[in-house]
């Protein structure tokens, strides 16, 4: 019944969405040509039902809607690269606006490093709030400075979950000897020879032939990402072990930004703010459901239990802390954990 409901839930939001949408697109019909048109770019394609794809769309005609049709956002999915080249593009002036992934954005701006420590947040819920915190603030406004990337916004990736071809993987001992596509963050490979596996970085559009052609073994994602981008046809098993949660950041060039006038500043901030509660609604109901659907199509599934999660946070969680902090020094990785542990607390109504 559970998932009954959240399939439920899932469609009134994506009927919500797709109503909104049609009005927005009556009301645009009569618009003129924009006079601000922003290139945005996500290295992924796009899907009807994704939170991701979803909240983009909403975010696309939002802007539009908003200011009239005297602004545009020209999306191209999976065209111009992956999260990498994308924020490449960005920082360098030749992209407007991008969804990054934080693990690339350490290679930018380290400190972004910290996001990823394993296991630092026990729920989504929790990740949302710490995005809010003092020490995000922080950390986003200096990237800004050194890099002229500026963030409009984040919203949930997911937790991430490991598949592979060779066995299921209960405990870490189980990960010894796999070769296991990450993403292109160094933290990633830690995490991974950590638990005596060997990482291997390689771009998104590059996974599946990877996969496919025996390069690596496993990779990890949401289980939603497993779903929607047919991992599942070249994987065998998947273990739900929710070792790192992942955010998506919407990012501009600073300059482009500057070029705007306030009232379009603040059109473009409510859109991305609309992109990240569509997005977090979507996806956290889609990684439930997606286990079961994933299941159903073949792949043998292994729910971690707390007992062999503690396993793995035992075993990565002070290897990638150490790691991160002879990167950027302890001190922001300790805001970071005392961030991410008052805002479970908020959450949960226990803060003092």
């Amino acid at each position: 019944m559970r998932g009954h409901g959240l399939a439920s839930a899932t469609r009134r939001v994506l009927s919500a969405c797709a109503v909104a949408t049609l009005a927005i697109g009556v009301v645009l019909g009569s618009a003129t040509a924009a006079e601000v048109k922003l290139r945005f770019s996500v290295g992924a394609n796009e899907s009807p039902t994704d939170g991701m794809s979803v909240g983009l769309r909403a975010m696309r005609d939002y802007v539009a809607y908003k200011s009239g049709g005297e602004m545009e956002i020209e999306i191209f999915w999976n065209t111009l690269g992956g999260s990498l080249q994308v924020t490449e593009q960005v920082k360098n002036g030749t992209l407007d606006m991008a969804l990054t992934d934080d693990s690339v954005l350490g290679s930018f701006f380290p400190p972004m490093q910290a996001f990823q420590i394993p296991y630092l947040f026990g729920s989504s819920a929790a990740a949302w709030e710490f995005a809010n915190t003092e020490i995000v603030e922080d950390l986003t406004k200096e990237m800004l400075a050194a890099t002229g990337i500026r963030t409009l916004g984040f919203s949930q990736n997911g937790f991430r979950n490991l598949t592979n071809n060779e066995r299921e993987i209960k405990t870490p001992d189980d990960l010894a000897g796999l070769k296991m596509r990450t993403m292109q963050s160094q933290v990633y490979v830690e995490f991974m020879g950590a638990m005596g596996a060997s990482a291997t970085p390689i771009a998104w559009p590059e996974l599946i032939p990877a996969l496919r052609t025996g390069v690596v073994d496993g990779q990890e994602n949401a289980a939603i990402t497993v779903l929607d981008a047919g991992i599942y046809e070249v994987q065998k098993y998947m273990s739900v072990n929710e070792h790192i949660y992942g955010f998506h950041l919407i990012i501009i060039n600073n300059d482009v930004y500057e070029g705007l006038t306030a009232d379009q500043q603040k059109i473009l901030h409510e859109a991305v703010a609309l992109h990240s509660a569509a997005a977090n609604a979507i996806k956290t109901m889609a990684d439930i459901t997606a286990v079961d659907a994933l299941r159903d199509k073949g792949m043998t599934i292994h729910v971690n239990s707390p007992s062999e999660k503690q396993l793995f946070r035992e075993q990565a969680q002070q290897a990638v802390i150490d790691f991160i902090a002879g990167q950027i020094g302890q001190e922001t990785v300790d805001r970071v954990l005392a961030a991410a542990a008052e805002a479970e607390a908020r959450l949960y109504g226990q803060a003092e």
